[in-house]
């Protein structure tokens, strides 16, 4: 798809803008300028999502929609942990999953609506030296429904979006509709799911008439995507796990949301420490399971915590607290002479911004200023400074 000429060019200006590269069609007569400024775009943006990808000068990349909607080389490897055997990737793509599950089971087929897709997959798995990988064009459940081949995993990655370009959140919704997939599920066969960040937890598992599993996947304190594992029979109360793939020890917390609603949250005074959650532990609902027999919230709509000792094991970022006080000016330039500071807020009226605004702040600095409700709903502010643990 590429001839060497063409990688050659694309590989001289990498690092080049690929607007400028897209109007010197009179420097470069001999090439097709718009496609190879497409390439090159295409490989500074995902030079971070797909290091490997980027790094074989033959790959051909798909449109930006395509770039978009594929997993991270990093999430692709985490589901792979979870097949074997056959596996359908029923809704292709870019086939950065099935590269990744062709890693771990014995055969996948992936499966594309769209044509020109589908040939540049195909090419590029070739490329990436896969050989048990084969490419399908056509609807994925309408390739399941007349296939004669039995399936281990089916795998899908639903478009979130609608025929208007609008967002959608429930399965039915989805291209293709999930639910359509479910009666497909026997004794040998489950289900991996990929959803948005945006998902509810609690309605997709009643939409799907309960799952075995969930993972929320983050990277660098971000969640990326939202996976569920489902089988014949799933249960409606599953252990939900909060991944940060970007640590050494990328398991941070589990429980489920029934224990998350029996469990009584405490409240009390800020003390020596204060936790910011992994934005993971929030997406999954976690605000009072979190909680120990030393760690407590600052308010119960306040997702912030404190303790007298140090908790190594928090699942988020730790902080000492210098001092607490007033949203008042005063008290800042007192505690804070440079009125420089990072800021961060919860359960506080108003944004980061705001307060900074405000207080006549300048961002950075070795310290944080959090705004929040505190035990008593009033109205706070703490300085502090991160731990080094």
């Amino acid at each position: 798809m590429l001839s060497q000429e063409e990688q050659h060019f694309i590989h001289v200006h990498a690092d080049q803008d690929p607007h400028q590269i897209a109007l010197s069609g009179k420097k470069y007569p001999n090439f097709d300028l718009s496609k190879l400024a497409n390439q090159i775009q295409a490989r500074q943006k995902l030079a971070f999502k797909l290091p490997s990808w980027v790094s074989h000068e033959n790959l051909f990349f798909p449109p930006s929609i395509s770039l978009e909607q594929a997993s991270s080389e990093a999430t692709a490897n985490f589901k792979a942990n979870f097949v074997h055997g056959n596996v359908l990737d029923a809704s292709g793509g870019m086939g950065v999953d099935s590269a990744a599950f062709a890693r771990k089971a014995n055969r996948v087929v992936y499966v594309e609506r769209q044509q020109d897709l589908k040939e540049i997959t195909a090419y590029n798995h070739g490329q990436l030296g896969f050989t048990n990988i084969q490419h399908i064009h056509g609807d994925g459940l309408a390739y399941l429904n007349q296939s004669v081949s039995t399936f281990d995993f089916i795998y899908l990655d639903p478009a979130r979006r609608n025929a208007k370009g609008d967002k959608v959140l429930l399965f039915k919704d989805c291209e293709p509709n999930v639910l359509d997939f479910l009666p497909m599920l026997n004794d040998k066969t489950q289900l991996l799911l990929k959803t948005s960040p945006l998902l509810d937890l609690e309605r997709a598992i009643l939409e799907l008439d309960g799952v075995d599993k969930i993972w929320v996947v983050s990277v660098k304190n971000e969640v990326k995507e939202i996976l569920f594992l489902k089988s014949k029979g799933a249960i409606h109360d599953p252990v939900i796990e909060v991944i940060e793939l970007n640590s050494k020890e990328s398991y941070l917390f589990s429980g489920t949301l029934g224990s998350e609603k029996s469990k009584q949250t405490k409240v009390g005074h800020i003390s020596n420490y204060l936790y910011e959650p992994h934005s993971g532990l929030l997406k999954a609902g976690f605000f009072k399971s979190v909680e120990t027999e030393n760690v407590f919230k600052l308010n119960s709509n306040t997702h912030l915590y404190s303790s007298t000792d140090l908790d190594t094991k928090f699942p988020g970022k730790s902080f000492n607290v210098i001092e607490t006080g007033p949203v008042d000016i005063a008290w800042l330039v007192k505690h804070i002479p440079n009125r420089q500071v990072n800021i961060s807020t919860r359960n506080f009226p108003g944004k980061p911004d705001d307060l900074r605004k405000k207080l006549k702040l300048k961002e950075g600095g070795d310290l944080t200023l959090f705004g929040y409700r505190n035990h008593l709903n009033q109205v706070e502010l703490a300085l502090t400074q991160k731990c080094t643990i």
